[in-house]
């Protein structure tokens, strides 16, 4: 078998297994499918191999990484994050988010490579020329996907949370926001202890939000959206549903004659 990748799963990984730049190391498959390296050969080192350093950085946008207490993951929180934007583009547009019809994976993939999008308040920026450069666009298909976009514009304020792409944040957790708190600038604002007063919003989800919004260029996205026309309104306020609080309806008088 001949084997072009093998995995070392995180840093603490490479810690323990003293792995390091420039090393011969052994590979073996786990079940005899899944390659994976075992342990470096220290016999065969120069003396010139270099220690691998846990990124204070993002590789790809320069921003800062955190890593949690609790966790061996290092994550960058910027979201206009080039080596994220695609995935975070098109769940911003799924149907469980903004339900942008016409914005999908392969869509999302070219937006960004040609620099259309740089953010994901970008997307309300989007023209018909800019669209016509996109491999598979004609002029009809341009026109669907400009109105689903501004069609976005009146999503609840839920789904723009989902669509934001917090960490943990899903449809349950951002109606409960929405529900609690009512409004963006005040979810924004929110201390962790804050959030952990709402029922069904436990510490990982409060952490979370807080640091999503601790993070400058996501507050500045979210302000681009709503220069652009996005709402982000309670359900109520953005869809216009009222409720029957405050009427009066009569019962029908039934009259059984058996």
């Amino acid at each position: 078998v001949e084997v072009e990748r093998a995995t070392l799963h995180n840093f603490q990984d490479v810690a323990r297994k003293d792995i390091r730049i420039g090393d011969m190391v052994v590979v073996q498959r786990a079940g005899d499918v899944i390659p994976y390296v075992v342990r470096p050969i220290e016999g065969l080192r120069t003396g010139h191999e270099r220690l691998i350093e846990v990124p204070t950085q993002c590789p790809a946008c320069g921003g800062p990484v955190i890593q949690r207490p609790d966790e061996v993951a290092v994550y960058c929180v910027n979201l206009n994050c080039p080596a994220i934007l695609v995935r975070r583009l098109e769940d911003f547009a799924s149907r469980g988010a903004m339900d942008i019809e016409g914005l999908g994976s392969r869509v999302a993939q070219q937006l960004v490579e040609m620099g259309l999008v740089r953010d994901l308040a970008d997307v309300y920026a989007l023209r018909e020329e800019d669209l016509l450069t996109l491999e598979g666009f004609a002029k009809k298909r341009a026109e669907n996907l400009l109105r689903a976009i501004a069609e976005s514009k009146d999503r609840a304020l839920w789904r723009v949370l989902v669509g934001l792409g917090i960490r943990h944040v899903g449809t349950v957790a951002a109606q409960a926001l929405e529900r609690h708190l009512g409004s963006i600038d005040a979810i924004m604002e929110a201390t962790q202890e804050d959030l952990q007063g709402i029922e069904g919003i436990g510490p990982v989800i409060a952490r979370s939000v807080v640091e999503f919004f601790a993070e400058p260029r996501n507050r500045q996205v979210v302000e681009k959206m709503r220069r652009a026309g996005v709402r982000m309104q309670p359900e109520r306020a953005a869809t216009g549903v009222r409720t029957l609080e405050g009427l009066t309806f009569e019962s029908p008088l039934i009259v059984n004659d058996t």
